[in-house]
């Protein structure tokens, strides 16, 4: 029997009672969604499952956004379609802290939607805790909820930014965040500016704030005003009665909707355990592929 829990006043669900060791059904798939509808957020209270059964809950809501270098990856300790979010290097050994890790950790510490800064952001993603470390030492999620971030602003906010469109640059937005980017890095992975609104509607109806740490500025607005924009909108959003933190057990797998939330990772202060966090990203339509390749494919088209 599944039942679902919500475990914050705004949003964010428990779903326990699921099996992901059995066949899919579509009881199943249909109980998630409607959860998803409701509350977000939800984490799936379930036991140890493998790479495979993960991918396959996944693909029950749609093709999966695939992994930079899908294809060419030698073979690891995980499925290459999975993207991994912990500090495990390929071999599965420790990344020591350093200022490097340090420096690459402070993007994910911003609030963000995950690939907001591809043409085709992402639908929902599913990152599962196969080790998790104490919470005392850092690696919980805090998530946030943008349709009831929306719902609250003023109705003068809200006749300003109807209609505008956000800009959603990778490089920039880790350079707003604190990281050092360097020119050989934008070079060796060229992420030219998308739009998308600042404004997402639900399919219920219910609208949504899309900002967070990739939406840089507002298109027709100069650098400095769009930027002044979204960080205020961005700083309403995340407000402490919008944001839930989850602590992290093993067998975890918790789903967000990119489009109408926001997270961000607690950093890690000790490297004396493993985080080994594995994240499947779903899209709304079309097939399979690493999103990166996507976005030359077109540009070679154009």
């Amino acid at each position: 029997m599944i039942s679902i829990t919500r475990l914050h006043p705004l949003f964010f669900a428990e779903i326990a009672g699921a099996d992901l060791t059995a066949e899919p059904t579509e009881a199943l798939r249909r109980t998630v969604q409607q959860a998803m509808d409701d509350h977000t957020v939800c984490v799936v209270r379930q036991g140890p499952i493998s790479d495979a059964q993960h991918l396959r809950f996944a693909r029950l809501f749609g093709p999966l956004e695939l992994p930079p270098g899908y294809g060419t990856r030698p073979a690891g300790r995980m499925a290459p379609e999975l993207f991994s979010a912990g500090n495990l290097d390929a071999d599965g050994n420790i990344l020591p802290l350093s200022p490097a890790s340090r420096n690459v950790a402070k993007g994910a510490e911003r609030f963000h939607a995950d690939s907001s800064f591809h043409p085709m952001p992402s639908k929902w993603s599913m990152l599962r805790g196969v080790e998790c470390p104490p919470s005392e030492v850092g690696g919980d999620t805090l998530f946030c909820d943008l349709r009831s971030a929306y719902a609250d602003l003023p109705q003068a906010t809200k006749d300003r930014i109807d209609g505008l469109m956000g800009i959603h640059d990778f490089w920039r937005g880790r350079a707003y965040a604190g990281l050092e980017v360097a020119d050989e890095m934008r070079a060796a992975m060229p992420m030219p500016p998308v739009l998308h609104p600042l404004v997402r509607t639900h399919a219920d109806g219910r609208k949504a704030l899309f900002v967070g740490g990739h939406c840089v500025g507002v298109e027709g607005m100069s650098e400095a005003a769009g930027h002044e924009l979204v960080e205020a909108l961005y700083d309403h959003a995340t407000q402490d009665r919008y944001v839930h933190r989850h602590r992290w057990t093993e067998g975890d797998i918790v789903i967000w909707d990119n489009r109408f939330a926001l997270h961000a990772a607690t950093p890690l202060t000790s490297d004396r355990y493993r985080r080994d966090m594995r994240r499947a990203t779903i899209n709304e339509t079309g097939e399979e592929m690493d999103a990166y390749a996507f976005r030359q494919r077109a540009a070679q088209v154009g």
